[in-house]
Protein backbone atom coordinates (compact mmCIF):
# COMPACT_ATOMS: atom_id res chain seq x y z
CA UNK A 1 0.00 0.00 0.00
CA UNK A 2 1.18 3.47 -0.61
CA UNK A 3 -0.40 6.97 -0.79
CA UNK A 4 0.18 9.49 -3.12
CA UNK A 5 -0.15 13.28 -3.69
CA UNK A 6 -1.18 13.59 -7.32
CA UNK A 7 -0.26 17.07 -8.06
CA UNK A 8 2.03 16.05 -10.38
CA UNK A 9 2.06 12.79 -12.36
CA UNK A 10 -1.44 12.06 -12.54
CA UNK A 11 -1.55 10.40 -15.61
CA UNK A 12 0.86 7.58 -14.09
CA UNK A 13 -1.05 4.27 -14.37
CA UNK A 14 -0.07 2.54 -11.40
CA UNK A 15 -0.26 -1.71 -10.58
CA UNK A 16 -2.90 -2.79 -8.73
CA UNK A 17 -6.20 -1.75 -7.44
CA UNK A 18 -6.35 1.96 -6.94
CA UNK A 19 -8.25 4.55 -4.90
CA UNK A 20 -8.26 8.27 -5.47
CA UNK A 21 -9.55 11.12 -3.51
CA UNK A 22 -10.40 13.71 -5.16
CA UNK A 23 -10.26 17.45 -4.15
CA UNK A 24 -13.92 19.22 -5.11
CA UNK A 25 -12.45 22.70 -5.80
CA UNK A 26 -9.54 20.84 -7.71
CA UNK A 27 -11.99 19.34 -10.05
CA UNK A 28 -14.38 22.36 -10.66
CA UNK A 29 -11.25 24.23 -12.95
CA UNK A 30 -10.85 20.79 -14.52
CA UNK A 31 -14.27 21.16 -17.19
CA UNK A 32 -14.37 23.94 -19.64
CA UNK A 33 -18.17 24.84 -19.52
CA UNK A 34 -19.08 25.55 -22.81
CA UNK A 35 -21.20 28.27 -23.63
CA UNK A 36 -24.92 27.31 -24.91
CA UNK A 37 -24.56 23.96 -22.60
CA UNK A 38 -27.16 22.71 -20.26
CA UNK A 39 -26.04 22.55 -16.85
CA UNK A 40 -26.81 18.41 -16.55
CA UNK A 41 -24.39 18.42 -19.74
CA UNK A 42 -21.56 20.19 -17.93
CA UNK A 43 -22.24 17.74 -14.96
CA UNK A 44 -22.19 14.81 -17.13
CA UNK A 45 -18.91 15.82 -18.28
CA UNK A 46 -17.56 15.89 -14.72
CA UNK A 47 -18.62 12.50 -14.45
CA UNK A 48 -16.94 11.24 -17.50
CA UNK A 49 -13.46 13.25 -17.03
CA UNK A 50 -13.47 11.32 -13.79
CA UNK A 51 -14.36 7.89 -14.74
CA UNK A 52 -11.92 8.17 -17.57
CA UNK A 53 -9.07 9.46 -15.19
CA UNK A 54 -9.26 7.70 -12.70
CA UNK A 55 -11.33 4.48 -12.48
CA UNK A 56 -14.51 3.41 -10.46
CA UNK A 57 -13.30 3.43 -6.87
CA UNK A 58 -13.61 7.41 -6.25
CA UNK A 59 -14.24 9.69 -3.79
CA UNK A 60 -14.96 13.61 -4.60
CA UNK A 61 -14.95 15.78 -1.55
CA UNK A 62 -15.99 19.23 -1.57
CA UNK A 63 -15.85 22.32 0.89
CA UNK A 64 -19.04 22.62 3.12
CA UNK A 65 -20.69 26.03 3.50
CA UNK A 66 -21.94 26.28 7.30
CA UNK A 67 -25.22 27.47 7.55
CA UNK A 68 -23.98 30.10 10.08
CA UNK A 69 -21.13 31.30 8.32
CA UNK A 70 -20.38 33.97 10.88
CA UNK A 71 -18.94 31.34 12.61
CA UNK A 72 -16.55 30.24 10.06
CA UNK A 73 -12.54 31.37 10.22
CA UNK A 74 -12.70 30.93 6.36
CA UNK A 75 -15.46 33.08 5.73
CA UNK A 76 -12.74 36.26 5.66
CA UNK A 77 -10.31 34.62 3.06
CA UNK A 78 -13.32 33.48 0.42
CA UNK A 79 -14.68 37.32 0.88
CA UNK A 80 -10.85 37.74 -0.17
CA UNK A 81 -11.03 35.54 -3.43
CA UNK A 82 -14.64 36.61 -4.40
CA UNK A 83 -13.54 40.04 -4.45
CA UNK A 84 -15.91 41.14 -8.07
CA UNK A 85 -19.23 40.86 -7.34
CA UNK A 86 -21.98 38.66 -9.69
CA UNK A 87 -25.72 38.37 -8.60
CA UNK A 88 -27.48 35.08 -7.62
CA UNK A 89 -28.56 32.80 -10.81
CA UNK A 90 -31.52 30.66 -10.83
CA UNK A 91 -31.01 27.81 -13.28
CA UNK A 92 -31.46 23.88 -13.00
CA UNK A 93 -30.30 20.66 -14.99
CA UNK A 94 -31.57 21.42 -17.86
CA UNK A 95 -30.92 25.90 -17.73
CA UNK A 96 -28.53 26.81 -20.67
CA UNK A 97 -25.45 28.45 -19.52
CA UNK A 98 -24.87 32.28 -20.21
CA UNK A 99 -22.39 32.62 -18.17
CA UNK A 100 -18.49 32.07 -17.98
CA UNK A 101 -17.77 29.58 -15.39
CA UNK A 102 -15.35 31.76 -13.41
CA UNK A 103 -17.68 34.65 -12.97
CA UNK A 104 -21.05 31.93 -12.00
CA UNK A 105 -18.70 30.12 -9.56
CA UNK A 106 -17.46 33.24 -7.78
CA UNK A 107 -20.78 33.95 -5.90
CA UNK A 108 -20.54 31.34 -2.99
CA UNK A 109 -24.89 30.85 -3.73
CA UNK A 110 -23.84 29.80 -7.08
CA UNK A 111 -21.32 27.34 -6.37
CA UNK A 112 -23.39 25.67 -3.88
CA UNK A 113 -25.92 25.31 -6.22
CA UNK A 114 -23.88 24.09 -8.87
CA UNK A 115 -22.38 21.29 -6.16
CA UNK A 116 -25.15 19.89 -5.15
CA UNK A 117 -26.57 19.56 -9.03
CA UNK A 118 -22.55 17.45 -9.74
CA UNK A 119 -23.15 15.67 -6.46
CA UNK A 120 -26.74 14.42 -7.72
CA UNK A 121 -25.28 13.48 -11.11
CA UNK A 122 -21.90 11.76 -9.79
CA UNK A 123 -23.85 9.71 -7.29
CA UNK A 124 -26.35 8.16 -10.63
CA UNK A 125 -23.20 7.18 -11.63
CA UNK A 126 -22.07 5.38 -8.65
CA UNK A 127 -19.56 7.89 -7.51
CA UNK A 128 -18.84 8.44 -4.00
CA UNK A 129 -19.12 12.46 -3.36
CA UNK A 130 -18.53 14.16 0.49
CA UNK A 131 -19.26 17.27 1.73
CA UNK A 132 -16.73 18.91 4.53
CA UNK A 133 -18.31 20.77 7.57
CA UNK A 134 -15.91 23.35 6.12
CA UNK A 135 -12.48 23.33 4.70
CA UNK A 136 -11.95 19.76 3.21
CA UNK A 137 -8.51 19.07 3.04
CA UNK A 138 -8.73 17.42 6.31
CA UNK A 139 -11.73 15.28 4.94
CA UNK A 140 -9.43 14.82 1.69
CA UNK A 141 -6.89 13.26 3.82
CA UNK A 142 -8.44 10.96 6.01
CA UNK A 143 -10.87 9.70 3.96
CA UNK A 144 -7.68 8.37 1.71
CA UNK A 145 -6.28 7.37 5.38
CA UNK A 146 -9.17 5.27 5.69
CA UNK A 147 -9.23 2.89 2.85
CA UNK A 148 -5.38 3.21 2.72
CA UNK A 149 -5.27 -0.82 4.24
CA UNK A 150 -7.71 -1.65 1.64
CA UNK A 151 -6.09 -1.07 -1.98
CA UNK A 152 -2.66 -1.50 -3.52
CA UNK A 153 -2.00 2.31 -3.95
CA UNK A 154 -4.14 5.23 -2.60
CA UNK A 155 -4.10 8.88 -4.57
CA UNK A 156 -5.10 12.10 -3.23
CA UNK A 157 -5.43 14.38 -6.13
CA UNK A 158 -5.05 18.29 -5.83
CA UNK A 159 -3.31 21.72 -5.90
CA UNK A 160 -3.78 22.38 -1.74
CA UNK A 161 -0.08 22.50 -0.52
CA UNK A 162 -2.42 21.93 2.76
CA UNK A 163 -2.92 18.58 1.29
CA UNK A 164 0.44 17.44 0.91
CA UNK A 165 1.24 18.55 4.27
CA UNK A 166 -1.81 17.08 6.36
CA UNK A 167 -0.64 13.60 3.71
CA UNK A 168 2.98 13.57 4.89
CA UNK A 169 2.93 14.25 8.79
CA UNK A 170 -0.17 15.22 10.38
CA UNK A 171 1.73 15.21 13.43
CA UNK A 172 4.14 18.04 11.98
CA UNK A 173 1.50 20.49 11.28
CA UNK A 174 2.86 23.39 13.53
CA UNK A 175 5.54 23.82 11.22
CA UNK A 176 3.51 24.70 8.90
CA UNK A 177 0.62 26.77 10.00
CA UNK A 178 2.62 29.25 11.44
CA UNK A 179 4.00 29.96 8.28
CA UNK A 180 0.57 31.22 6.72
CA UNK A 181 -2.08 28.91 5.01
CA UNK A 182 -5.69 29.98 3.71
CA UNK A 183 -7.14 30.58 7.55
CA UNK A 184 -4.26 32.21 9.05
CA UNK A 185 -2.70 35.28 8.42
CA UNK A 186 1.17 34.98 6.48
CA UNK A 187 3.99 36.64 7.10
CA UNK A 188 5.61 38.61 3.68
CA UNK A 189 8.13 36.83 1.94
CA UNK A 190 8.41 33.82 4.13
CA UNK A 191 7.45 30.84 2.55
CA UNK A 192 7.14 27.15 3.17
CA UNK A 193 10.66 26.15 2.37
CA UNK A 194 12.11 28.86 4.58
CA UNK A 195 10.13 27.44 7.44
CA UNK A 196 11.62 24.34 6.87
CA UNK A 197 14.98 24.98 6.57
CA UNK A 198 14.25 26.64 9.81
CA UNK A 199 13.65 23.32 11.57
CA UNK A 200 16.41 21.25 9.96
CA UNK A 201 18.66 23.62 10.99
CA UNK A 202 17.33 24.73 14.57
CA UNK A 203 16.25 21.21 15.72
CA UNK A 204 15.98 22.99 19.17
CA UNK A 205 12.83 25.14 17.95
CA UNK A 206 10.85 21.62 17.30
CA UNK A 207 10.68 21.15 21.17
CA UNK A 208 9.01 25.10 21.61
CA UNK A 209 6.83 24.64 17.93
CA UNK A 210 5.18 21.41 19.59
CA UNK A 211 3.42 23.55 22.23
CA UNK A 212 0.92 24.15 18.59
CA UNK A 213 0.52 20.28 19.18
CA UNK A 214 -0.68 20.24 22.87
CA UNK A 215 -4.33 20.77 23.28
CA UNK A 216 -3.69 21.91 27.31
CA UNK A 217 -1.38 24.71 26.21
CA UNK A 218 -2.41 28.13 27.35
CA UNK A 219 -2.11 31.80 25.04
CA UNK A 220 0.73 32.42 26.99
CA UNK A 221 2.89 29.52 26.26
CA UNK A 222 1.28 29.96 22.83
CA UNK A 223 2.62 33.50 22.31
CA UNK A 224 5.87 32.85 23.79
CA UNK A 225 6.67 29.40 21.52
CA UNK A 226 5.53 31.55 18.03
CA UNK A 227 7.46 34.56 19.28
CA UNK A 228 10.45 32.42 19.74
CA UNK A 229 10.03 30.94 15.94
CA UNK A 230 9.57 34.01 14.49
CA UNK A 231 12.79 35.60 16.10
CA UNK A 232 14.88 32.86 14.93
CA UNK A 233 13.16 32.81 11.52
CA UNK A 234 14.17 36.61 11.07
CA UNK A 235 17.89 35.69 12.13
CA UNK A 236 17.65 37.04 15.54
CA UNK A 237 18.15 35.18 18.93
CA UNK A 238 15.10 34.18 20.87
CA UNK A 239 17.75 33.43 24.41
CA UNK A 240 18.41 37.14 24.20
CA UNK A 241 15.68 38.78 21.70
CA UNK A 242 12.37 39.57 21.58
CA UNK A 243 10.65 40.42 18.27
CA UNK A 244 10.44 44.34 18.78
CA UNK A 245 14.47 44.07 19.89
CA UNK A 246 14.98 42.43 16.91
CA UNK A 247 12.10 44.58 14.46
CA UNK A 248 14.16 47.90 16.15
CA UNK A 249 17.32 46.66 15.05
CA UNK A 250 15.86 45.36 11.44
CA UNK A 251 14.21 49.08 11.05
CA UNK A 252 17.71 50.78 11.77
CA UNK A 253 19.94 48.33 9.72
CA UNK A 254 17.11 48.86 6.19
CA UNK A 255 16.80 52.60 7.40
CA UNK A 256 20.40 52.99 6.26
CA UNK A 257 18.91 52.13 2.68
CA UNK A 258 17.40 54.96 0.19
CA UNK A 259 13.82 52.92 -0.70
CA UNK A 260 13.26 49.48 1.23
CA UNK A 261 9.98 47.61 2.26
CA UNK A 262 8.56 47.55 5.89
CA UNK A 263 6.91 44.43 5.22
CA UNK A 264 10.09 42.64 5.62
CA UNK A 265 11.07 43.92 8.89
CA UNK A 266 9.68 41.33 11.08
CA UNK A 267 6.47 41.67 12.73
CA UNK A 268 6.16 43.31 16.49
CA UNK A 269 5.15 41.50 19.34
CA UNK A 270 2.06 42.18 19.62
CA UNK A 271 1.19 40.90 15.82
CA UNK A 272 3.01 38.02 16.59
CA UNK A 273 1.03 37.16 19.69
CA UNK A 274 -2.33 37.14 17.41
CA UNK A 275 -0.84 35.39 14.18
CA UNK A 276 0.40 32.34 16.97
CA UNK A 277 -2.87 32.09 18.49
CA UNK A 278 -4.43 32.04 15.40
CA UNK A 279 -2.00 29.55 13.96
CA UNK A 280 -2.77 27.61 17.24
CA UNK A 281 -5.93 27.17 16.72
CA UNK A 282 -6.11 26.07 13.45
CA UNK A 283 -3.59 23.42 14.17
CA UNK A 284 -5.75 21.91 17.07
CA UNK A 285 -9.07 22.04 14.28
CA UNK A 286 -6.80 19.80 12.34
CA UNK A 287 -6.07 17.45 14.73
CA UNK A 288 -9.76 17.35 15.77
CA UNK A 289 -9.76 19.80 19.15
CA UNK A 290 -12.77 22.44 19.36
CA UNK A 291 -11.35 25.19 19.76
CA UNK A 292 -13.10 28.88 20.84
CA UNK A 293 -11.33 31.22 17.38
CA UNK A 294 -12.48 34.34 20.29
CA UNK A 295 -10.39 33.49 22.29
CA UNK A 296 -7.58 32.23 19.77
CA UNK A 297 -7.20 35.61 17.69
CA UNK A 298 -10.73 35.99 16.19
CA UNK A 299 -13.37 38.75 16.72
CA UNK A 300 -17.46 38.41 16.05
CA UNK A 301 -18.49 41.04 13.48
CA UNK A 302 -21.98 41.63 12.26
CA UNK A 303 -21.52 39.79 9.48
CA UNK A 304 -18.93 37.33 10.57
CA UNK A 305 -15.33 36.64 12.23
CA UNK A 306 -12.35 38.25 11.15
CA UNK A 307 -9.07 38.66 12.71
CA UNK A 308 -8.25 40.44 15.41
CA UNK A 309 -6.05 43.52 14.55
CA UNK A 310 -2.63 44.78 16.51
CA UNK A 311 -3.36 47.29 19.32
CA UNK A 312 -0.32 48.88 19.05
CA UNK A 313 1.11 51.03 16.68
CA UNK A 314 3.58 49.36 14.25
CA UNK A 315 6.27 52.14 15.34
CA UNK A 316 5.82 55.27 17.27
CA UNK A 317 3.78 58.31 16.81
CA UNK A 318 6.80 60.57 16.04
CA UNK A 319 8.02 57.55 13.15
CA UNK A 320 5.05 56.98 11.49
CA UNK A 321 3.87 60.85 10.69
CA UNK A 322 7.37 61.01 8.77
CA UNK A 323 5.72 58.46 6.18
CA UNK A 324 3.88 60.45 3.08
CA UNK A 325 2.92 59.22 -0.42
CA UNK A 326 3.59 60.30 -3.70
CA UNK A 327 0.96 59.19 -5.34
CA UNK A 328 -0.52 61.22 -8.37
CA UNK A 329 -3.85 59.64 -8.51
CA UNK A 330 -6.21 57.56 -6.33
CA UNK A 331 -3.36 56.25 -3.51
CA UNK A 332 -4.90 52.43 -4.14
CA UNK A 333 -2.66 49.31 -3.98
CA UNK A 334 0.63 50.36 -4.36
CA UNK A 335 0.19 53.76 -1.57
CA UNK A 336 3.60 54.39 0.53
CA UNK A 337 0.57 54.90 3.38
CA UNK A 338 -2.07 52.20 2.51
CA UNK A 339 0.98 49.74 2.27
CA UNK A 340 2.49 51.09 5.71
CA UNK A 341 -1.30 50.86 7.22
CA UNK A 342 -1.59 54.43 7.49
CA UNK A 343 -3.68 57.28 6.00
CA UNK A 344 -2.74 59.37 3.91
CA UNK A 345 -1.94 62.95 5.61
CA UNK A 346 -1.20 66.53 4.84
CA UNK A 347 2.62 65.57 3.81
CA UNK A 348 1.68 63.81 1.31
CA UNK A 349 2.72 65.84 -1.84
CA UNK A 350 -0.37 65.32 -3.84
CA UNK A 351 -3.82 64.16 -2.11
CA UNK A 352 -2.60 66.19 0.94
CA UNK A 353 -4.71 63.02 2.62
CA UNK A 354 -7.89 63.99 0.89
CA UNK A 355 -8.44 64.04 -2.46
CA UNK A 356 -7.84 60.07 -2.21
CA UNK A 357 -9.26 56.72 -1.46
CA UNK A 358 -7.21 56.40 1.40
CA UNK A 359 -8.16 59.91 3.29
CA UNK A 360 -7.74 61.12 7.22
CA UNK A 361 -10.18 59.59 9.31
CA UNK A 362 -13.49 61.56 9.06
CA UNK A 363 -14.32 62.83 12.55
CA UNK A 364 -18.12 63.03 13.52
CA UNK A 365 -18.89 65.03 16.18
CA UNK A 366 -22.03 63.44 18.34
CA UNK A 367 -25.13 66.00 18.63
CA UNK A 368 -27.42 63.69 20.88
CA UNK A 369 -25.05 63.61 23.88
CA UNK A 370 -22.74 66.07 24.95
CA UNK A 371 -19.24 65.79 25.92
CA UNK A 372 -19.18 62.36 24.12
CA UNK A 373 -16.05 61.69 22.51
CA UNK A 374 -16.23 62.35 18.67
CA UNK A 375 -16.37 58.55 16.49
CA UNK A 376 -13.61 57.70 13.72
CA UNK A 377 -14.57 56.31 10.66
CA UNK A 378 -11.63 54.05 9.76
CA UNK A 379 -11.34 54.68 5.98
CA UNK A 380 -8.07 52.20 5.21
CA UNK A 381 -9.13 49.50 3.40
CA UNK A 382 -8.93 46.25 4.97
CA UNK A 383 -6.74 44.32 2.02
CA UNK A 384 -3.08 45.83 1.66
CA UNK A 385 -0.52 44.83 -0.66
CA UNK A 386 3.43 45.68 0.01
CA UNK A 387 5.30 47.59 -2.15
CA UNK A 388 8.29 50.12 -1.51
CA UNK A 389 7.78 53.20 0.72
CA UNK A 390 9.78 56.29 0.99
CA UNK A 391 10.61 57.80 4.62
Amino acid sequence: MSIDLGIVGEDVKPEGSQYVAVDGGHLLHKIVWRQQATFVAIAVRYVQYLNNKYGQDIAVIFDGFPDDDKKSTKNCERLRRTAHFFPDVMFHEETVLQYTKEKLLANECNKKHFIELLKKASQKANICVQQAVEDADLTIVNTAISVALQYDYVRVVGEDIDLLVLLTALASTHRYAISGCDITSALFGQGKNIFISLFLKHEELLNRAATFLNPQATTEQVTEAGGNVLVALYGGDPATQNLDELWYHSFVKAATKTKFNLARLPPTTDAAQLHAMRSYHHVQTWLGNEKDPLKWGWMHTPSRLFPKKSVKDPAPESLLQCISCTCKKGCTNACGCRNAGLHCSLLCKHCIGQSCENPMPVILHNESEEGDAPATIDMVDEQLECEDIEL
